[in-house]
């Protein structure tokens, strides 16, 4: 019982050190940060960022998260968010989340593709994007895609190993699941 005790107060204490960390290097590189950041790990940065980075109150990130936002792009996130173990967020386009959204681990959203013309090879060749947007209140699953130009209205459920992608119609406070991407039910 002591010993449980003694481990939650370590595993909170680390939460929010890593959270602290986080926030005095992004603020260091003219990111906005609201107070109350909490980070089981400190995320990695496959570019550094240059103030194009906002995080809102009481957000949460797990562990293993990676972020390849570019100069041209950018990421929103807000209020009381919460982004699972192993999450993948890459763009040249914003990604902008409402407040309140749950992000499950290994969820994958990216913003921008490279060009496949054969005149090239295609790693040496530029990308294309379209933003990204989430609403308020929103439940992405477990092993979940969003793909350029995805939108989610606000309340939307998007069940595990699932497929977002532009175009989808999504209506607020809607379930959907699968690849091509279902509607479900709506929520109760």
């Amino acid at each position: 019982m002591v010993l449980s005790t003694l481990f939650r107060y370590i595993l909170v204490f680390r939460y929010r050190v890593n959270g602290f960390l986080l926030t005095l290097y992004l603020r260091a590189l003219g990111c906005a940060v609201a107070p109350g950041l909490r980070a089981l790990r400190l995320p990695t940065f496959k570019e550094i960022p240059s103030g194009n980075i906002r995080i809102g109150r009481n957000v949460s990130m797990g562990r293993g998260i990676i972020f390849e936002i570019t100069s041209s792009g950018s990421l929103i996130i807000g209020d009381g968010c919460t982004l699972g173990d192993f999450g993948r967020y890459s763009s040249t386009h914003p990604i902008r989340m409402g407040k309140a959204v749950a992000i499950a681990e290994h969820v994958s959203i990216r913003g921008s593709f490279h060009n496949t013309s054969r005149a090239d090879l295609i790693v040496n060749q530029d990308s294309h994007g379209a933003d990204i947007e989430i609403g308020n209140d929103v439940l992405i699953g477990t092993h979940s895609v969003l793909l350029l130009g995805a939108k989610l209205p606000d309340g939307v459920v998007i069940g595990a190993h699932s497929l977002v992608v532009k175009g989808d119609n999504l209506t607020a406070y809607g379930i959907f699941a699968g690849s091509p991407l279902k509607h479900i039910r709506n929520r109760a």
